[in-house]
């Protein structure tokens, strides 16, 4: 039963127990008389909120005592979760820096963000695109003391939130959806990926569910993640070092760490042993001595039945279908038959007959090439097998409270798209040294502890970084000097990533319908390769492969399974898409090309640098003729605006979220004047698109 009590009651509660559990810093909530009460907001319960106090007794009080802006701040915090620890933690960070900013000479951290910079700086960083003129009218209008915490949370629930965390994780590892090999499509993976972002899933559960991932990508689209480098094993090791622990270890591969001398080749071994008896794929061979039947060959040569299939399942398919079906193994036509069998087979398993060993070229020390090597962690703690798998001990190490860099380095990447630069860099390659000399290691020690805190929950750790004075400060323009240490006095300048360039564009082209558009899946794909081996008919089988054969390569690409309905697909096209629904990634000479997206083949490859092919993009492209061109929809957007000097103000709301001032209200009416209303408009739009301001964050 609920505890009802008037909200004078309450205070005095309040004030009786202010030496217990809830801390000073809870939020105060004042009631429409002007009574005052310090506590934990805990929910929405019909006409009541939900609070706990010092104490840990839990109350609930009506509604309708409170007044109007406490209503509004309850029903934000009851989608997103009381926000006492993330402003006391936020806090914690700029007094951290602030120490190291008087250590380095600074009086202060830069000026406060003034309120049109910060409102398009978090539409940036949160959602990917620019505001649209209505949105930056509405914050800048608002003049509740709280608005920039609310708008913060309002856009961490935005469902754009996902899509440009998406474009990040996509670069970070490598994720792109083109064929790999025959047919074989990793839009499943992708889609997994986005879906995972839009769920808020803890960042250590993705991780987990990739390492521990088994079957294809029908059955477990996170199977993505090892069969991303089928063929290149160590490759996929390397990888996993620098998104994971942020340490490079792959020359290590072929020689002992210059660097180093705690990582030697032997170790880079070793650790890749945890990886090392994980089947991830199959392939079909001839065998001499079995008169031409078919094996199947595990990766490393090894025979092996198909994967969480029955024993013989592959041989009596293909039985079938050269019995019933006219597939003759000769025959070239049958090669597609031969590459869906392949999709089943790129399967990810346990697989205990295979093991690690080191190459005939080793020149380490601590064992001889064609050596077995059993597994072993590169940083204490030890991971422990203990009946587990090779791959279940490792994430268990991984994500464990024990290990002394999976939280840290997560959290200085997450900081790192907040600031413009990590904490510690490289980001995905630095040592315990660089941390100590790096001035930052109390703040560093302090980010991983939140992370673990929030539960690797991404958009409350943002959520605590983008409430911080040090992030809500104007950037320095000055190019960090990487010999000494940036102190943080505020974010440094930085031009938008291609994807926040493009869903920008977008955004003035299509309007906000862009935020909800969906497009390619990978559903067909993964509805036809999710086959139980136990309980399905050859017939079906065949069934499914005859869709296969007709939706292959880039038309499968497009194809979605509507309502899980394989035998009837429909389309996606790629119109008028955010970049993160486009494909992955974009196609070589696109305007995300041009503009830097990651090609996906290196991690973290996403390129920042000007160059003359964006400048013509944005001068004559396209989509700056659609967005300048007689339908504009910039200026059709402006129809309603009374007078020039309104219209002109609306242009620069759209294009840079700013007021214009005294001289470019001049200089718009000047244009207006010499080309018409229509045309002015849109020549002051393509003006402001090209300039320096429209593609960096400031």
């Amino acid at each position: 039963m609920k505890t009802k009590i008037s909200l004078q009651l309450v205070a005095a509660i309040a004030l009786a127990l202010s030496a217990f559990t809830v801390p000073a810093q809870a939020r105060e909530w004042t009631s429409t008389d002007g009574k005052k009460l310090q506590a934990f907001f805990l929910g929405i319960e019909g006409d009541n909120f939900k609070f706990k106090l010092r104490n840990g007794q839990e109350i609930s009080v009506p509604s309708s005592r409170f007044i109007k802006g406490d209503r509004e701040a309850a029903e934000r915090l009851d989608r997103i979760g009381d926000d006492t620890y993330t402003l006391a933690s936020a806090k914690k960070i700029d007094y951290l820096l602030a120490a190291n900013l008087k250590k380095g000479g600074f009086s202060s951290f830069n000026e406060p963000l003034p309120d049109d910079l910060f409102v398009r700086r978090v539409y940036l960083d949160i959602i990917g695109r620019i505001p649209t003129r209505a949105e930056f009218m509405e914050f800048a209008i608002n003049s509740r003391p709280d608005k920039r915490q609310a708008l913060i949370d309002e856009l961490l629930l935005h469902p754009s939130r996902s899509s440009h965390l998406f474009n990040y994780f996509a670069d970070m590892y490598r994720i792109l959806d083109d064929d790999f090999a025959r047919g074989i499509r990793m839009e499943g993976y992708v889609q997994w990926w986005r879906d995972q972002l839009a769920a808020n899933a803890p960042y250590h559960k993705i991780v987990s569910d990739m390492i521990t991932a088994k079957g294809n990508l029908g059955h477990n689209p996170a199977s993505g993640f090892l069969l991303r480098d089928t063929g290149m094993e160590f490759d996929t090791f390397a990888n996993f070092g620098q998104v994971m622990l942020g340490m490079d270890i792959s020359c290590a591969q072929c020689h002992d760490h210059p660097f180093d001398d705690s990582m030697t080749q032997i170790d880079f071994y070793r650790m890749a042993a945890f990886l090392g008896n994980t089947q991830r794929t199959i392939s079909y061979g001839k065998t001499s001595s079995k008169g031409g039947e078919m094996m199947m060959v595990a990766y490393n040569g090894l025979p092996t039945q198909m994967p969480n299939a029955p024993e013989g399942w592959k041989d009596q398919f293909i039985e079938f279908a050269e019995k019933n079906k006219q597939v003759r193994w000769e025959d070239q036509r049958s090669n597609w038959f031969k590459y869906y069998l392949e999709a089943l087979a790129w399967n990810l398993d346990d697989n205990e007959v295979l093991t690690t060993s080191l190459p005939a070229d080793f020149l380490g020390k601590g064992g001889r090439p064609g050596d077995e090597v059993d597994p072993r962690t590169l940083i204490k703690p030890a991971a422990k097998l203990g009946g587990k798998t090779r791959r279940e001990a490792l994430r268990d190490w991984l994500i464990g409270p024990d290990n002394p860099r999976f939280a840290v380095n997560i959290a200085n990447r997450m900081w790192s798209r907040a600031f413009g630069m990590g904490v510690i860099e490289p980001v995905n390659d630095y040592s315990d040294q660089m941390v100590k000399d790096s001035g930052h290691a109390q703040l560093l020690t302090f980010l991983g502890s939140e992370m673990r805190r929030v539960g690797y929950d991404m958009r409350e750790f943002m959520r605590i970084i983008y409430n911080t004075r040090a992030y809500q400060s104007l950037a320095t323009e000055e190019e960090p000097n990487f010999v000494k240490t940036y102190l943080f006095q505020g974010p440094v300048l930085r031009r938008m990533r291609a994807e926040q360039a493009w869903d920008s564009l977008m955004l003035l082209s299509e309007g906000t319908a862009i935020d909800n558009k969906t497009g390619r899946d990978g559903s067909l794909y993964r509805a036809l390769i999710d086959v139980d081996f136990h309980t399905v008919t050859n017939e079906e089988m065949w069934e499914r492969y005859e869709v296969w054969d007709d939706y292959r390569n880039q038309r499968m690409a497009a194809a979605v399974a509507t309502e899980g309905d394989w035998r009837n697909p429909t389309y996606k096209d790629d119109d008028d898409l955010r970049a993160s629904a486009l494909a992955q990634p974009a196609a070589p000479a696109s305007l995300l090309d041009t503009f830097g997206q990651s090609d996906r083949l290196i991690t973290d490859q996403h390129n920042f640098d000007g160059s003359v092919p964006q400048v013509l993009a944005l001068m004559n492209g396209p989509t700056t003729d659609k967005l300048t061109g007689t339908y504009s929809k910039i200026v059709n957007d402006l129809e309603d605006l009374d007078g020039p000097d309104a219209k002109i103000r609306g242009v620069f709301f759209t294009i840079l979220s700013r007021y214009p001032s005294d001289d470019e209200i001049k200089l718009g009416r000047e244009m207006m004047e010499e080309f018409g209303e229509d045309d002015g408009i849109s020549d002051l739009t393509w003006a402001l698109m090209n300039s320096p301001e429209f593609l960096f964050i400031q």
